[in-house]
């Protein structure tokens, strides 16, 4: 489904010891700094249209904060709201799958 309405492009960012080298995309850090994504943690996600301006990112919860794995019910509304927002060509049904998958993997609270 993402790949029917976005170009994914992943970098590799704040890798430590011998996986900064053999990992880290070279420039990962200053583009996710330049994205917005400098105290966000991971995973952080931005949205671009074809000229590479931002149409959003993954800072959209109170305080500015990172969905990060959209995994609470608040999250996974956030999330499936910057879907709306950056590919108003998904289908409903396919968003529908997506929120679906969201619910049935958000990780379980440890009792």
């Amino acid at each position: 489904m993402f790949d029917n309405n976005y170009v994914i492009v992943e970098l590799d960012v704040l890798e430590t010891g011998e996986k900064k080298s053999k990992y880290e995309n070279a420039g990962g850090v200053e583009t996710m700094k330049e994205l917005g994504g400098e105290h966000s943690g991971l995973p952080f996600y931005a949205f671009l249209d074809a000229k590479g301006n931002k149409l959003a990112d993954s800072n959209v919860m109170p305080k500015d904060m990172n969905i990060g794995y959209p995994g609470a019910p608040e999250e996974i509304s956030a999330f499936m709201e910057l879907i709306n927002k950056t590919a108003p060509r998904w289908s409903s049904s396919d968003q529908d799958k997506l929120k679906s998958y969201f619910v049935e993997n958000a990780p379980k609270a440890d009792h």
